[in-house]
């Protein structure tokens, strides 16, 4: 798959054909190394489903069902993975990138440090994150619930919750700005546990 046939996937794909197919096959440049920890993804509400991935040498290795021994679970529901992979949301992203004078591309993950002692500490951080995007363009708000350790997802009782704008997330990831900085400025409201995400994000970033 390249990079112009993901960002032409059409709204009607299936989290099946995603996490089934298209995962695998992403024009993305990922950490050339193997975790022994996968992560878990819960699709919720009609056509969802549950799928776990691993990073083998540098490639996404997907299967059908929940891992044991997950770094973190991620919930969403299906209207959001739609909107996020071939939707509203990827299109919105589109357009900030283009008012940047960025190419249709696909972030390069590859320095992304990635070591078995750092997910495992992650996986330890016993709390979860709920990411609420606000696409002020359509007047929709998108949840995406990060919860460490893999157990049931948390969706209605996350430990903190950071809501922030679609746009300023595009803006943000295109010009690789620091997301610990991002989270002390003044656009991002967090509530629940404060201290939650920045530890999650120093592990991430082997900080």
């Amino acid at each position: 798959m390249t990079a112009e046939e993901f960002w032409d996937l059409p709204r009607s794909t299936r989290p099946e054909l995603i996490f089934g197919e298209i995962a695998e096959n992403l024009p993305v440049k990922l950490p050339l190394a193997t975790l022994a920890r996968p992560m878990t993804f819960h699709i919720r509400g009609v056509g969802g489903g549950i799928w776990s991935g691993r990073l083998v040498k540098g490639r996404l290795e997907m299967a059908a069902g929940a891992a044991t021994n997950a770094i973190c679970s991620v919930s969403m529901e299906r209207t959001t993975l739609r909107e996020l992979v071939a939707g509203a949301m990827r299109d919105r992203g589109l357009e900030v990138m283009m008012r940047l004078g960025r190419p249709r591309g696909i972030p390069d993950l590859s320095r992304l440090p990635v070591r078995d002692d750092r997910a495992d500490a992650i996986a330890r951080l016993m709390g979860s994150v709920a990411l609420e995007l606000v696409d002020r363009g359509f007047g929709e708000t998108h949840r995406v619930v990060f919860t460490f350790g893999g157990g049931a997802p948390a969706w209605e009782t996350a430990t903190t919750t950071v809501r922030v704008d679609l746009d300023e997330v595009v803006g943000w990831i295109t010009s690789r700005a620091d997301p610990r900085a991002i989270l002390k400025g003044g656009h991002v409201r967090v509530s629940g546990d404060l201290a939650l995400p920045a530890r999650a994000l120093a592990l991430v970033l082997d900080v």
